[in-house]
């Protein structure tokens, strides 16, 4: 079985050698590169695993090349950065970001959560079909269907539906959510990411007006998945 691949793109030579090192040790492989448009191109030409991104970069951006990626994949990128205040942290997981690890880092942090990020994404691959009503999840091919019709979801609506349909009619907190669906343990940002996820993807699972609700509120606690009566 070849090794899972990582794309690291950040301008510092000796951060990103360390981390190589630290990669090869878990063994994983990694693709260093100096700034975005670099990491990019490797991305036209070959498939990756997972994405680290230095926010500040020279030619382009962490946040620029981020967003590039989103626009064609649901891969795990996680932020590199030195901005650690609330806004900065809400703007990364605004354009997509699937975790943000703050400068200075300990690298063998950053390799943990890599590790448990590859980990996490091998186990929501497994062979099989996940189905509830009218909802369906392919899980070799990562394809939703609703009544019939594809849903275009991004990585953490994705994530956060397969939460749910895994753990129909079991409420499951903001925290939880954030814990599974973020890879958050201990502090997390504000709590609204999540309510935000979910108001995306109640959105899109509603593909007509004779499509039940399944994602419903539950005040002070978080959310329950199923069509009510059902649950």
């Amino acid at each position: 079985m070849d090794p899972l691949t990582v794309l690291f793109a950040e301008d510092d030579a000796e951060t990103r050698e360390l981390v190589n090192i630290l990669l090869g040790q878990k063994n994983f492989k990694m693709i260093g590169v100096s700034n975005g448009q670099e990491a990019i191109d490797v991305l036209e030409r070959q498939g990756v695993d997972l994405v680290i991104l230095d926010v500040m970069m020279p030619v382009l951006d962490g946040l620029t090349t981020l967003r590039h990626i989103r626009q064609t994949s649901n891969m795990t990128v996680i932020l590199l950065t030195a901005k650690d205040q609330e806004d900065d942290i809400l703007a990364g997981f605004a354009a997509g970001a699937s975790d943000y690890v703050t400068k200075p880092f300990r690298p063998a942090e950053l390799v943990a959560r890599v590790q448990s990020r590859l980990l996490s994404d091998q186990e929501t691959r497994p062979l099989g079909i996940l189905k509830y009503q009218d909802l369906q999840m392919d899980l070799k091919r990562r394809e939703v269907t609703c009544q019939g019709k594809s849903l275009d979801l991004t990585r953490l609506e994705y994530q956060l539906l397969l939460c749910f349909m895994q753990r129909p009619g079991e409420v499951l907190s903001k925290e939880q959510l954030l814990r599974a669906v973020w890879g958050y343990q201990g502090e997390h940002p504000d709590l609204n990411l999540v309510e935000a996820v979910v108001v995306r993807l109640r959105k899109k699972i509603k593909v007509s007006s004779h499509c039940p609700e399944f994602i419903h509120t539950v005040r002070g606690v978080g959310y329950r998945f199923g069509v009510e009566g059902s649950c």
